[in-house]
């Protein structure tokens, strides 16, 4: 019994770094979205987000999305955009007022649309 007790410690400590490290969505008004218009500065397709800079008039907003993995099964790739794209983002906003948001969706050049966060 003690053997198994060691080892189901061991097993939650050493899972524990990876729980950890992951944060909520908190920080995002999950009830409100923003839209807007604007040009890809950068388009980053790494873990633990893929992350999005855009340029739209005067602001430059940062766009969070999923994981590569998540966003992947939905229709998002490494070249889906890039610099200098004009795309229309549909976004959950931070609550503290920033210019960053959740990716709900994004409309392509082309008029696809790909989803992230409903």
């Amino acid at each position: 019994m003690k053997k198994i007790s060691s080892l189901v410690a061991i097993g939650l400590a050493l899972s524990s770094p990876a729980a950890y490290a992951h944060h909520s969505f908190n920080m995002f008004d999950s009830s409100k979205y923003v839209e807007f218009d604007g040009v890809v500065k950068t388009f980053t397709w790494r873990n633990p987000h893929v992350m999005i800079t855009v340029q739209a008039g005067n602001k430059v907003w940062t766009v969070e999305c999923s994981t590569p993995n998540i966003i992947g099964r939905k229709g998002w790739s490494p070249t889906v955009m890039k610099a200098g794209d004009k795309i229309r983002f549909r976004i959950h906003p931070r609550k503290d007022g920033s210019d960053y948001g959740l990716a709900v969706s994004a409309r392509l050049p082309n008029g696809t649309i790909i989803t992230d966060k409903p």
